[in-house]
């Protein structure tokens, strides 16, 4: 993704079907056909370069612009929104709901047609919970709090909000009330959102969270997790015509390998936030569904980094499938997907050199073919000092480009630029950034230009971030108690703890992609 935007756990589900658009103020018209490509494993950052906190949240458009909206996790007190025309460049609009005394989180927002207010939905004040509302009069302003209630006097765990076709909405959650995580259900609310109508329909599902429900071709999904702490879970869904039943036996969300990896068990090394639509508007059973998935631990010995997974997720008839692709490009005015084709790589197979290598990881193996499965195997590293280093890329005859992809490791480029030439002595400038993060990928497009070289030449090192913290996924003052199965959280905010001084290294770059779009 462009701007050193990277990668993007079945949980707070942030659902919009197409018919429900309707309710967005002033829809405007869907922007003309355009591909961009969403990376996994690596961290989603903002247009400063900071990492975006939006972990149990939702995706939302409102007159035409992306809003992604979710919780600062350590602690969440605090709950953001980014904007985005285009879901790669993303912009941090502050915190918009903030509590100083207890945690909330899964939150979703919907607009009101009837009360022209944006509405969030919160899972509020701890582990077991309230049922809170809160509302403004934009998407990116400061959110009030109007209520807070039991449901069905009884405290509940995780929650979800689902719109439907018809504008109705409902609450999907986690019922407390005949023991911890022990029954789910489905409430209608009123007609303004700001209430609890009626229930719709309860049942036992015993040590299960992060309920969301998704419609597709007439057809409801209702897709939880296991109650697993912050660990990656599988998920598991049920069926029905209606949302009030009857309901099929649960089934496990299907995770098949590719690339030679195996299956997944773990909605890979997720769990999943919320299965978004985007309408095909030239078929509205094409309809193309995303998966959406908070990646609370990170298993970076196999490339598993970055807080936030989204993949496409077919279907064979009426079963999901969710396939794991590092990168994958989406066509959002279009409703559709397709595979990144490395054919499209320009370096593929390239000669690469470079100021400096460090051991046996020699500039060459930027170019070299390499998947999801075993990239992290094969990378560039340059001498540990002087921060100034470039590696080159020779496509060997003038050639069209518009477009470059970085994949950096842990050492990364903070101040670098993306250099073309057609002799390798004079160098043109077609990007320049301060902001290059590490375990990001810098994914720019730039005017058509004719070049045979390509360099990045960097003059400053991002500084390591440290990415780990003690304790549970938000459990604030407000929590009280443990999940069934995943052992008790913690009854404070997270303890952080300072780390340790970084070996000195050299930048660390695993991919230097070159493209004609």
């Amino acid at each position: 993704m462009r701007s050193a935007i990277v990668c993007l756990a079945l949980a707070a589900a942030c659902l919009l079907p197409a018919a429900a658009r309707a309710a967005d103020p002033a829809p405007t018209p869907a922007p003309a056909s355009q591909w961009i490509t969403i990376h996994n494993d690596f961290y989603w950052t903002d247009t400063d370069g900071n990492r975006i906190l939006t972990r149990s949240g939702c995706l939302r458009q409102f007159n035409g612009t992306w809003y992604w909206y979710g919780g600062n996790p350590r602690g969440f007190r605090e709950q953001y929104v980014y904007t985005s025309p285009d879901l790669v460049h993303w912009t941090n609009k502050g915190v918009i709901f903030r509590e100083t005394d207890y945690d909330s989180n899964r939150i979703d927002v919907l607009y009101n047609q009837p009360t022209k207010k944006y509405v969030m939905f919160l899972k509020y004040h701890g582990n077991g919970a309230h049922f809170a509302v809160a509302t403004s009069d934009t998407p990116d302003g400061q959110f009030t709090l109007v209520s807070q209630t039991l449901v069905d006097n009884a405290l509940m765990g995780d929650m979800s909000i689902y719109e439907d076709d018809d504008g109705k909405a409902y609450l999907c959650y986690v019922s407390w009330a005949v023991g911890t995580n022990a029954q789910h259900g489905i409430y209608a609310l009123s007609d303004d959102y700001l209430k609890l109508d009626h229930r719709v329909y309860l049942w036992d599902i015993r040590s299960r969270e992060a309920p969301h429900i998704f419609k597709r071709n007439g057809l409801y999904y209702y897709g939880t997790s296991r109650t697993a702490g912050i660990q990656s879970s599988g998920t598991a869904y049920y069926t029905a015509k209606n949302l009030a039943g009857p309901w099929s036996p649960a089934k496990p969300l299907d995770t098949p390998g590719m690339d030679g990896g195996p299956d997944s068990k773990n909605s890979w090394d997720s769990q999943v936030d919320f299965v978004y639509p985007f309408p095909n508007p030239k078929d509205p059973a094409a309809t193309f569904y995303m998966f959406a998935g908070d990646r609370w631990v990170k298993n970076p010995q196999e490339g598993r980094n970055g807080d936030y997974v989204w993949l496409p997720m077919e279907f064979d008839g009426d079963t999901p499938i969710v396939h794991y692709y590092q990168d994958w490009d989406l066509n959002v005015a279009a409703g559709t997907w397709r595979k990144f084709d490395p054919v499209r790589n320009l370096a593929a197979g390239k000669p690469a050199t470079a100021s400096s290598t460090d051991g046996d990881h020699p500039a060459s193996n930027v170019t070299a073919p390499k998947t999801y499965v075993n990239y992290v195997n094969t990378f560039w590293q340059s001498e540990a000092a002087p921060d100034a280093q470039w590696i080159t890329v020779d496509l060997q005859n003038p050639t069209p480009i518009d477009r470059v992809i970085l994949k950096w490791g842990n050492s990364a480029a903070r101040d670098f630029k993306i250099q073309s030439s057609p002799d390798n002595s004079t160098w043109t400038d077609l990007f320049t950034t301060t902001r290059g993060g590490s375990n990001t990928v810098t994914d720019e497009t730039f005017p058509l230009t004719t070049a045979r070289y390509i360099r990045m030449t960097a003059t400053a090192r991002a500084p390591i971030p440290f990415t780990g913290f003690a304790g549970g996924r938000g459990r604030g003052r407000g929590n009280r108690g443990g999940r069934n199965g995943a052992g008790s959280q913690p009854t404070s905010a997270p303890t952080f703890t300072p780390p340790p001084p970084p070996t000195p290294t050299g930048y660390t770059l695993f991919d230097f992609e070159v493209l004609k779009d």
